[in-house]
């Protein structure tokens, strides 16, 4: 029986990879949309510092890493400047947030359907039919994933003595309770972040009206298949932690420490950002791939 669901999870998983890529046009949009928006934000910064640094030797040594001295001295200087970029990059966070929200449900369908290839009128049609449903979705789980970090962080704060230096005997013991509670934190977060995944998936792939009948759906779902989501679930967030290492291993081991590094720098940062972004549709297709699978076998017992 383990054996079966854990063959059911990677059949899902590689049929995530395979769809993702059949509609690749999809991770290609996104990438656009984030790279516009960085840019967005990242033209003022780069004007503060050619205005005000430009022509200083100082501004190289930041190719080699962060220099947290330059930075300092830099606020202290010029510290009003950031003001404007601060709110500017807050507005730009909030307009990708609702803008990928707004595609979701276009992601969704699109893998749901199975056109052919890539089909802008579903994509774009279906987005906007599940826009509202998915932001209501989504601020319902803002609550409960707020709810989830702030008592990890409270038994974290209390388990360490409030973090006070004079009632700890030593500060071994803020990194030994944080050993504890961040593993256990993360692997309840991804309990709540699969149940919303799969809420998206019945939402889109039953057209509920109200959103709480696809999260109770859902969470039936979830405990009925638990072996197989929850295993699918983790398969999932081992490629994204895989990605993260080789991400921090190339920046590590390669180092760029002059400006003709700049460009070959900004190639491997795109090339990772590209993979996170498909991550996040292989995790969509997975889940909405596992709930097709058990549904046909449903259908076929009865």
């Amino acid at each position: 029986m383990q054996f079966y669901s854990n063959m059911i999870s990677f059949k899902a998983l590689q049929q995530g990879i395979q769809q993702t890529w059949k509609y690749k046009p999809m991770v290609f949009f996104l990438y656009l949309l984030t790279f516009l928006l960085a840019v967005f934000v990242a033209y003022p910064l780069k004007s503060l510092l050619e205005s005000t640094v430009g022509h200083s030797m100082m501004i190289s040594d930041l190719v080699k890493g962060f220099d947290y001295t330059f930075l300092n001295d830099f606020k202290n200087a010029h510290g009003d400047g950031f003001l404007p970029i601060i709110d500017q990059s807050i507005a730009v966070l909030i307009l990708y947030l609702l803008l990928f929200i707004f595609v979701t449900g276009g992601i969704l369908a699109t893998f749901i359907q199975q056109p052919p290839k890539y089909n802008r009128s579903v994509f774009w049609g279906q987005s906007a039919e599940f826009f509202w449903r998915i932001l209501r979705l989504t601020f319902y789980f803002i609550l409960i994933h707020s709810a989830i970090f702030c008592l990890f962080a409270f038994i974290f704060y209390t388990s360490s003595n409030g973090l006070s230096p004079f009632t700890l005997e030593n500060e071994g013991t803020i990194a030994f309770n944080f050993k504890f509670v961040a593993p256990a934190y993360v692997l309840v977060a991804a309990f709540f972040f699969m149940w919303q995944d799969y809420t998206k998936v019945f939402l889109v792939a039953e057209d509920k009206t109200w959103v709480f009948q696809s999260l109770w759906s859902a969470l039936k779902f979830i405990f009925n298949n638990f072996r197989k989501t929850y295993g699918l679930y983790l398969l999932n967030l081992t490629l994204w932690v895989l990605v993260l290492f080789i991400n921090y291993s190339i920046s590590t081991c390669i180092e760029f420490t002059s400006s003709s590094a700049i460009l070959p720098s900004f190639l491997i940062s795109q090339v990772f950002v590209i993979l996170r972004l498909s991550l996040k549709l292989i995790n969509i297709s997975s889940v909405k791939t596992l709930y097709q699978f058990v549904e046909i076998q449903q259908n076929a017992a009865t």
